[in-house]
């Protein structure tokens, strides 16, 4: 079977959970490689059996949603184990909480893996955070992610092996928290953790996961060899990478296909379809440059239809028109063998729909998309304005029922990007999609 990723191509929120969550119907293995409880995955099943009924034994499901943070969306599949590669950083405590909601929703025990070499995200990260401003700077989820990052390549990090090493990890835990008290004397939120009691702590914690801590790497890699069907779920999106994105305004991680390699330790010849998943239209959450933002009633209308908020901080995000020439850099630096396109059914009763096919810098017309931030926030977007639709689309299931208009919609964008579009998601639940 193949080894599938499937990342974001715009600035994350696209729907990756969703397809995930369909495609690992019929996966081994489903893989996080970057992130952490910045990632907010949002999953509307009615597949997983619930009290209203006896669900797997023959009666009937209620649709239910689960919100994944850290652990992969295909952990909702009974034979789908869910794995968290080195490339991540996790917090002990949402991992435990997360793996107890799982749980519940599944009434049985996920199987999941841990990678040894994954850092963790500590109690003083997101404190940290705040006090040097970055989180209202770069309007980031105040999670504390950016400094974990820091820890990990300032080589003082602590990370899920240590947590097999009590004492070693009670020394360095004191260490690391000692440095930063150094620091910020004077605060009180940071002054009052004590290492000894925070460790006792997270050494409790771990006690339920543990046992999942392994050598991610070879477990995949060894799958790979046994032909295994793996998913590897990127988190954030192509615009948001800490090098390829609108810097600063990006994440800490790689969630480009990069990622994979340096996240997972899964080399990028054993990846043979690499999907792209980008709403019909755009959002971006926070600050940075946005070409295609609609401002005013436009860009209000697209959020209420598309329910536009964050799905870990509940922030509303800025919505705007189609942008192809951020979709075609995203293809080019992923190497997207196919699109997936969410969200369709958002753009219904629009009589105009633009689509950005190109920018204008200073009376120069730019067909490439530019990373650095001075020039893409004086770009303005050269639209293609296409004809909307009226008709509602969460009843289609075939490419042929829908309106030519909406039909005409897909095939510009394929036409654009020279990749097929080979899913449609017409609405929020794991049935409304059309396969291609």
């Amino acid at each position: 079977m193949p080894a599938v990723a499937v990342l974001g191509a715009q600035w994350g929120d696209e729907g990756k959970g969703k397809l995930v969550h369909l495609l690992a119907r019929d996966a081994d293995y489903c893989v996080r490689f970057n992130g952490g409880t910045n990632a907010g995955h949002r999953v509307v099943t009615s597949r997983v059996p619930t009290v209203v009924g006896v669900g797997a034994n023959g009666g009937e499901t209620e649709a239910q949603e689960f919100k994944f943070h850290l652990i992969p969306a295909g952990a909702l599949h009974e034979g789908c184990a869910a794995v968290l590669a080195h490339g991540m950083v996790i917090d002990p405590y949402a991992l435990v909480a997360e793996l107890e909601a799982l749980k519940e929703l599944r009434g049985s025990e996920p199987e999941i893996y841990i990678s040894s070499n994954a850092h963790l995200l500590l109690p003083y990260h997101p404190i940290v955070e705040r006090l040097e401003g970055s989180q209202s700077a770069l309007d980031t989820t105040a999670k504390g992610i950016g400094p974990a990052y820091r820890d990990k390549a300032a080589r003082i990090g602590l990370r899920m092996s240590d947590l097999l090493f009590p004492q070693r990890f009670t020394e360095k835990l004191a260490a690391v928290l000692e440095r930063y008290q150094r620091i910020w004397p004077d605060h009180p939120e940071l002054q009052r953790l004590r290492a000894q009691e925070l460790a006792h702590e997270i050494l409790r914690l771990a006690e339920g996961f543990r046992d999942r801590i392994v050598d991610t790497v070879r477990l995949l890699n060894d799958a790979l060899d046994q032909n295994k069907y793996i998913i590897f779920e990127g988190a954030q999106a192509t615009l948001l990478d800490l090098d390829l994105g609108t810097y600063p305004y990006v994440t800490s991680s790689t969630p480009t296909i990069g990622g994979i390699g340096s996240g997972a330790g899964v080399p990028p010849q054993k990846i043979s379809r690499v999907i792209g998943v980008a709403k019909a239209y755009t959002t971006r959450v926070g600050l940075g440059p946005f070409p295609t933002e609609a401002l005013g009633s436009a860009g209000d209308r697209l959020r209420a239809a598309g329910q536009e908020f964050g799905t870990t901080t509940g922030r509303p995000r800025r919505c705007g028109w189609l942008d192809l020439v951020a979709l075609r850099y995203a293809a080019m630096v992923n190497g997207f063998t196919e699109l997936a396109l969410t969200k369709l059914d958002v753009l219904t009763g629009f009589d105009e729909i633009p689509v950005a096919t190109s920018y204008r810098y200073h009376g120069r017309v730019l067909h490439d998309f530019p990373t650095v931030c001075e020039i893409l926030q004086e770009c303005e977007p050269v639209y293609e304005k296409l004809p909307g639709w009226h008709e509602p689309l969460s009843d289609c299931r075939e490419f042929s029922e829908l309106p030519r208009a909406a039909q005409q919609y897909v095939r510009l964008i394929e036409d654009e990007l020279g990749i097929p579009i080979t899913m449609i998601s017409v609405g929020p639940s794991d049935e409304q999609n059309l396969w291609r």
